[in-house]
């Protein structure tokens, strides 16, 4: 099957890496042409509009950083545009969003599966992705063979808009740790303990998460550069939490606090940095 993939930012471009060096032919669109250059010369056949890219493929993914992009790229076409091809949606956007996108590409003939992923470039490369699909059964049978170059065991979560609430629910706790992590290992610092002590402890009890040793490095040496996940990405998804909560008629306090903390470290110029930089606001 031929493949397209828009949107070669960090996750998308480990993503396109993945799928040409397990033999597929793969187009890439990325409205920095610069952002492509590695997949070219890897042989991706890079093109300079997204609607070039959606004629030249049956299966378009999309790795954009939010709704109102993925719009752009995928319903640029009239009627019939998405006739024969299929939208691997793998994008962080609401239920709500996600929902209105399939009934969209439906209108111009498209079929559409929601599929976003958790994981960054070093599991992307090594097909490692945790990926969560809204699709119906028949569907999800239909593509196992694509999914599965990217996961060893994509799973079904239900209908369209549940794999996109489940991925905002994974995410929300991607903030709460690394909020939570620098309040303790600022405490520690800040009372002169040593912190690996603070480290062995805390990894012998249940209130240990691998990303607080995963990221222990970027706090320690305060050093933010080469982000798998940059921190203004992070509060957008913040905010998708908060207005699915609200939706949902749930408590919003303490991630309308997450949120706040987020927006100062982008104010402090950490926008483009790794999401552990929040440590510099909270610390």
């Amino acid at each position: 099957m031929r493949l397209a993939l828009l949107g070669t930012g960090i996750l998308g471009n480990a993503i396109a890496e993945r799928i040409l060096t397990q033999g597929h032919s793969l187009t890439v669109y990325n409205r920095t042409l610069s952002k492509t250059k590695n997949l070219a010369e890897k042989g991706a056949i890079v093109v300079e509009t997204a609607s070039e890219g959606i004629s030249q493929a049956e299966g378009v993914l999309v790795v954009l950083s939010d709704a109102s992009a993925v719009e752009e790229v995928i319903l640029s076409g009239g009627e019939n545009f998405l006739e024969g091809k299929t939208i691997f949606q793998m994008s962080t956007i609401s239920s709500m969003e996600s929902i209105n996108l399939q009934k969209k590409v439906y209108q111009l003939g498209g079929e559409y599966l929601e599929c976003p992923v958790l994981g960054s470039r070093k599991e992307a490369l090594a097909g490692e992705l945790l990926v969560m699909v809204g699709a119906t059964q028949e569907k999800f049978d239909k593509w196992q063979s694509t999914l599965r170059i990217l996961s060893k065991e994509p799973k079904r979560i239900g209908k369209v808009g549940k794999a996109a609430a489940l991925k905002l629910a994974l995410n929300h706790l991607i903030a709460v740790h690394a909020v939570g992590f620098s309040l303790s290992l600022g405490m520690v610092q800040k009372n002169e303990i040593d912190v690996e002590i603070f480290m062995e402890i805390l990894r012998k009890s249940a209130l240990y998460a691998p990303m607080y040793d995963k990221k222990l490095d970027n706090w320690i040496k305060q050093s933010y550069s080469n982000p798998n996940f940059p921190a203004k990405h992070l509060l957008k998804d913040v905010e998708l939490v908060l207005r699915e909560a609200k939706e949902k008629d749930m408590t919003t306090e303490v991630i309308a606090a997450i949120q706040s903390i987020y927006k100062k470290a982008i104010e402090k110029g950490f926008a483009e940095k790794d999401y552990s930089a929040v440590f510099e606001v909270i610390k």
